[in-house]
């Protein structure tokens, strides 16, 4: 269910773009009842020529709110990283699966999804932060949906859908590695450094294609996946450049 309040200055938020002008482009937030502008000069890092190069209508991309004055929202693009437009999409398709979760339980106990927003939805966002991570947490320990003033009708459905849609969910994440070293031995340097992420990290490596290998890290905590895989790839870029490399890195989403 959108919100109907505005999103905070610097708050990341996903947007569907819905007009393109010249110098301009105008967006839905969609997990906002609002709509913003994209100026030109927020799509890219560099110098743009034609607006239409770098956006389409219909596209969804992930801005970062810059100013809110009012009902006006100003967006950038240029100023959101790739690892945090991954994370932000990710973060959104959960709470999307949340929300549908939300509304099977309120059905049954022939519940709207109004009232289930209104009554118990609401109150799980406000004390939990989202959707998703109080759905974690009542998989978990559902005592403490009661102890958050949860109404109690709420609670058994609740805990008996995320059960059935938690309790065997394995998530898996990929990592696309650019790794490149210019040392004598860069070809050792690079399979040493892989092979003791393998070990120490339980992460599986994919070869691609020169320069490109995957990592690939799976596991039931989405969060703790993302970090473990997010970290991983922070250390090898870090020993590869330590050892006369380059190395980057990008999320894949799936």
């Amino acid at each position: 269910m959108k919100r109907n309040y505005s999103p905070r200055e610097g708050e990341l938020v996903v947007c569907r773009i819905t007009r393109i002008n010249p110098n301009s482009a105008f967006a839905e937030l969609v997990e906002y009842e609002r709509t913003g502008m994209i100026h030109v000069s927020e799509v890219a890092a560099r110098w743009v020529r034609d607006i239409r190069e770098f956006i389409k209508e219909n596209q969804y991309v992930v801005c970062r709110v810059i100013r809110v004055e009012g009902d006006h929202v100003a967006l950038s693009i240029k100023r959101v990283r790739h690892e945090e437009a991954s994370s932000k999409i990710n973060e959104f398709k959960r709470e999307n699966k949340a929300e549908k979760l939300l509304e099977m339980a309120a059905k049954s106990i022939n519940k709207t999804p109004q009232q289930a927003f209104q009554e118990a939805g609401f109150r799980l966002q406000d004390e939990f932060g989202s959707l998703s991570k109080a759905f974690e947490i009542a998989w978990k320990n559902p005592e403490l949906l009661k102890a958050k003033g949860i109404p109690s009708e709420w609670i058994n459905p609740i805990v008996d859908i995320v059960k059935k849609a938690y309790s065997d969910k394995i998530y898996e994440l990929k990592a696309e590695l650019n790794l490149m070293c210019y040392a004598s031995n860069g070809v050792e340097i690079i399979k040493d450094t892989l092979s003791k992420v393998v070990k120490e990290n339980d992460i599986e490596v994919k070869y691609i294609s020169a320069p490109k290998y995957m990592i690939i890290a799976r596991g039931k905590n989405y969060k703790e996946i993302e970090a473990k895989i997010s970290g991983v790839a922070e250390s090898i870029t870090r020993e590869i450049n330590r050892c006369k490399g380059d190395c980057s890195f990008k999320m894949v989403e799936e």
